[in-house]
């Protein structure tokens, strides 16, 4: 059974904004690999580049974003917290389609 925590949505958004904040190329990995469910095999062939460069750039972007979320380096934008998660998922339906 799930429980619900009223944080999750927060904290998702802060993630939101922190992926925001990392260079696209990063980014793009990290949303592919991380919630996007492909595997690293497969990232690489969606960002047309070398398997090993794409395990670069999302232990860069985990780095990188690590130190945003615990800094607060993020800047809101106003969106609702709880469209979050919607809005990772389709970054990574949207990247994946690009194949």
């Amino acid at each position: 059974m799930a429980v619900d925590d009223p944080e999750a949505p927060v904290a998702l958004d802060e993630l939101r904004l922190g992926l925001s904040m990392l260079p696209a190329e990063q980014r793009e990995a990290l949303i592919l690999v991380g919630a996007g469910g492909f595997a690293y095999e497969e990232a690489a062939e969606i960002c047309n580049c070398a398997v090993g460069t794409v395990k670069s750039r999302v232990s860069r972007a985990r780095r990188a974003l690590q130190a945003i979320l615990e800094t607060g380096a993020y800047d809101r934008d106003g969106a609702a917290a709880g469209d979050a998660m919607r809005a990772i998922l389709a970054d990574a339906e949207r990247l994946s389609s690009l194949r």
